[in-house]
């Protein structure tokens, strides 16, 4: 066999719709279109749910790649690789994804990247079919694609090389949410649930904190307009520490290329050369999708579908104090959904005396500092591997010279 790439066929390596078993009527995992990750290789558990199969749509296993065929959703490059499913179970997902496998299970893997190259997007997007708005991809389109195929002992290895990024990746992202999830529990212990005041009541010294700390806690609680509080913090309404500040509209043809993030309500929207807002602040969803949240480190871009938050608190306070208060469930208006910042003025808070405040942004500054740290040192994985996967899936890069360029920016 010849140890340079050759040109293949996608069906020479690759099974399309796999047939995959379920029995109807009994309760399957369910993967929407929606749960397909853009630029990630993981379905989010969260984004799994049960329903009676019903033996349509696509099915699939672990190391199945799933391809959205339906426009936008393949323009935007919904691809994911099924690693959420329990060994020998089958789920069910969307009529509009094509599934594939490697003939050959260890080839699994180098399909999936396959599948994220460009040129395969670019191959499939070219070939669709329909009315406008509707357009799809056929499998026997997919099956057709051509590509320089190297050995399978070389395409192996580039794949694995590429599924330890990715591995690294998901490891840096699962240790943001850990952390993440620290800096809640502990907002809910000390302003929500006032576990240190409960546990001085009792004569217990408050957990996970030192004496200094404790100190800052008062030892019982007193009636107020919000029900018992912790004694001498005073109730405020938010208009008192926070400004929901308006974004500022941008069109398409004034957003010049750059890296500052332009934030909408569903999150970022694209990049700019110039920022609105120096981070670290917090943008709060104000038109579409109410009340979303999203902390931003560096500078970035609001538009007009977003607030942003200005205070005279530290912004850690104010960001998991707004993730409590329900303002998704605040909209106002009938036609387009929509947050009226006066009703978010109004509600009132059991506020802690400053000493408190800031013992708790220094310990979630610090959780910050670290997610912030991971998130860039992701993303640094995630250019790299979308730079050099092209290359490594066709043979034209050698695996130590991924090697090298890994080490060299990490």
């Amino acid at each position: 066999m010849s140890s340079e790439p050759q040109k293949i066929r996608l069906d020479s390596v690759a099974q399309i719709n796999p047939r995959r078993q379920v029995r109807k009527g009994n309760s399957v995992p369910f993967i929407e279109m929606a749960a397909l990750p853009q630029h990630s290789r993981d379905i989010s558990m969260a984004d799994i749910s049960k329903r009676a199969a019903k033996s349509a749509g696509a099915h699939f296993q672990n190391g199945d790649t799933l391809l959205a065929r339906i426009t936008p959703c393949l323009e935007n490059g919904k691809t994911a690789q099924v690693r959420c499913l329990n060994d020998s179970e089958v789920g069910e997902g969307s009529t509009e994804f094509i599934v594939l496998c490697g003939i050959e299970l260890e080839d699994n893997d180098y399909i999936y990247y396959l599948c994220r190259d460009p040129a395969f997007r670019e191959y499939a997007i070219s070939r669709m079919e329909g009315t406008s708005g509707r357009q799809r991809v056929s499998w026997q389109s997919i099956a057709g694609y051509e590509f320089s195929c190297p050995p399978s002992i070389d395409r192996r290895a580039a794949a694995r090389f590429l599924t330890t990024i990715d591995d690294r990746i998901t490891l840096l992202r699962e240790t943001n949410a850990t952390l993440e999830a620290i800096a809640q529990a502990l907002f809910k212990s000390w302003f929500v649930d006032f576990d240190p005041v409960r546990a001085k009541m009792e004569g217990r010294a408050p957990e996970g904190m030192d004496e200094a700390t404790a100190a800052l806690f008062p030892d019982s609680f007193e009636e107020s307009e919000l029900g018992l509080v912790p004694k001498g913090w005073s109730q405020q309404r938010l208009e008192s520490f926070v400004e929901l500040a308006y974004g500022k509209a941008l069109k398409a043809t004034d957003r010049v290329p750059g890296d500052i993030p332009v934030y909408g309500s569903g999150g970022i929207t694209g990049f700019h050369n110039e920022s609105l807002v120096d981070g670290p602040s917090i943008i709060v969803g104000r038109k579409g999708t109410v009340g979303s949240l999203y902390w931003e480190d560096q500078p970035f871009f609001p538009i007009d579908t977003v607030f942003y938050i200005r205070s005279t608190l530290p912004m850690t306070y104010c960001f998991y104090l707004l993730q409590t208060l329900g303002l998704s469930d605040m909209n106002t208006d009938a036609a387009v959904p929509g947050l009226n910042r006066n009703n978010v003025y109004r509600l009132l808070v059991a506020l802690p005396p400053s000493a408190v405040l800031d013992a708790f942004d220094n310990v979630v500054t610090a959780l910050r500092n670290n997610i912030f740290r991971n998130q860039q040192q992701a993303q640094t994985l995630a250019t790299l591997r979308d730079t050099l996967l092209p290359r490594l899936i066709s043979g034209q890069l050698r695996l130590p010279e991924a090697e090298s360029a890994i080490e060299a920016a990490l």
